[in-house]
């Protein structure tokens, strides 16, 4: 008797899979705390965007226009940001993947079809399907799932700090705080870095500070979504994001 007519849990089920929910979402902390100590990545942050992008379910999702995959849905765009603005990362994927020659200088001096299946392996390397598993999901990959999308987020926060110094023509600490960094970073990750750039010109061009307050007002109309992407994430969080022990 917990579910309604449509398949949804009424608020009997709720309460009854509150448990098996609980355990499930936090299952992969230590995973988290481990990854986030390894890239000085906040664990709190990662774990917020888990919740919104995935509810903790690795499995794939696909629709007509796109595929992501892993906790933190990965597609082939953030696969290109990370081989292209996180270089350590790169260079130890890469040759799993490419003759080492081929990887020697550099992802944007690869063709089009050595990156496209570069891209191809990293996002399929955190599909977590398996049809013959429990629930149909394998966790056995997860560490190396949890600590690629560590390695995401520090190639985002490269983009982003390379878009804020190119703006406002100073250090990303100088320009703003580590917190709306933090944010640059979410809107980078969600939307693009274009949608961020252009938001981070206009609070140049109206001479204001470059904080989350300002810079959200110039999202452009097809960017906008990446402001109630990055506010929910912080609602969700009791205190913002502080770094790592």
């Amino acid at each position: 008797g917990g579910l309604e007519e449509n398949g949804w849990a009424n608020p009997c089920g709720l309460e009854k899979a509150r448990p098996t929910v609980d355990e499930w979402q936090n299952q992969f902390d230590q995973e988290i705390l481990d990854a986030a100590r390894q890239t000085r990545v906040p664990s709190q942050l990662m774990k917020l965007i888990f919740a919104q992008e995935s509810q903790f379910w690795p499995g794939a999702a696909m629709d007509a226009k796109i595929q992501e995959f892993g906790l933190g849905r990965l597609t082939e765009l953030g696969a290109d940001t990370v081989l292209l603005w996180n270089y350590a990362f790169y260079s130890q994927f890469c040759p799993l993947v490419l003759a080492e020659s081929t990887c020697e200088y550099g992802y944007s001096y690869l063709d089009d079809e050595d990156q496209a299946m570069l891209r191809g392996a990293l996002t399929l390397s955190v599909n977590a399907d398996c049809s013959t598993c429990p629930s149909g999901i394998d966790l056995s990959g997860i560490d190396f799932s949890i600590r690629l999308f560590a390695q995401t987020l520090l190639a985002n926060c490269e983009q982003t700090g390379y878009l804020v110094n190119k703006v406002t023509r100073s250090s990303p600490g100088v320009a703003a705080s580590y917190e709306d960094l933090w944010r640059f970073t979410l809107v980078n990750y969600h939307a693009g870095p274009g949608c961020l750039e252009e938001a981070l010109n206009a609070t140049r061009t109206k001479r204001e500070a470059y904080t989350w307050n300002n810079v959200s007002k110039y999202m452009a109309p097809g960017c906008i979504t990446a402001v109630d992407y990055v506010n929910q994430i912080v609602k969700m969080g009791d205190v913002f994001i502080q770094p790592t022990p």
